[in-house]
């Protein structure tokens, strides 16, 4: 790789980030849906006992793990939407528009130009989710009890390799179309491909992140008796996965007219 010529166009796209307010609007909903996530859990008692039509609805007491379940739900859904729209244009819009041949014959490789866009976005999704992480964590402590610390940061591992998966999954699409609508469109259908078909095959559930999110895993990983390989496996499924679909969307494009 041509550091000479990587660095440059990774602070290219940092500062596209910032100057496309891509980064604000990405840490705004990651830190609203963390932040909201254990203050839902403990309202949802009182929302429920307000209703007002005659109905008695007991639930038991509302614990760390079901604010917990609430902040896994909301991050697996709106933010990889939010990420399919935020990077559904980084190659699509720029062949569209010709300035993909103008950087390109500076020269810059194009799986240099692939890793940039990549790796800017993936910067992005990390510090959104720490904030959100955080966010969750703290209000999580504050209305109910603290979290263990390590079964909190594996889950969250297990969200930025689901969401990595989705972004290189984006990324594949907006390099093999010219048109952001259409890139977004095949990006979104591999989204549901990857929330769906797990539930219809238990191998395949076994082997990606999302298996981690299901109530008797989360459960197992608050208390400490989840299997290090069932935990681990899934984690780095995830990220090889992403890493080959990044790996693949760099062939693609070297071999594509620009």
């Amino acid at each position: 790789m041509k550091l000479y010529t990587f660095w440059p166009m990774l602070k290219k796209e940092f500062r596209e980030q910032n100057r496309t307010y891509r980064l604000v609007i990405s840490v705004i909903v990651f830190l609203s849906l963390g932040i909201s996530a254990p203050i839902i859990t403990w309202l949802t008692p009182d929302l429920l006992k307000n209703l007002g039509n005659g109905a008695t609805i007991i639930l038991p007491p509302q614990t760390a793990t079901d604010a917990l379940s609430t902040y896994l739900k909301n991050m697996v859904q709106l933010p990889a939407l939010v990420l399919i729209l935020l990077a559904m244009g980084t190659i699509a819009d720029e062949r569209s528009r010709g300035t993909a041949v103008t950087i390109l014959t500076k020269p810059v490789p194009r799986s240099i130009f692939v890793l940039a866009k990549f790796l800017a976005y993936e910067g992005t999704l990390i510090i959104s989710l720490i904030l959100a992480a955080s966010g969750a964590y703290y209000y999580t402590s504050q209305l109910f009890s603290p979290l263990p610390v390590g079964s909190f940061v594996i889950l969250n591992i297990a969200l930025l390799a689901f969401l990595t998966l989705t972004l290189a999954l984006t990324i594949l699409c907006s390099a093999l179309v010219r048109n952001s609508i259409a890139a977004g469109g095949m990006a979104f259908v591999g989204f549901l491909v990857l929330v769906v078909v797990p539930n219809l095959n238990a191998s395949i559930s076994r082997v990606l992140p999302s298996v981690l999110f299901r109530p008797e895993r989360v459960a197992q990983l608050v208390a400490g008796t989840a299997s290090l390989s069932e935990t681990l496996w899934p984690l780095l499924v995830g990220l090889g996965l992403a890493g080959l679909l990044v790996a693949l969307t760099c062939l693609v494009y070297h071999y594509q007219e620009i």
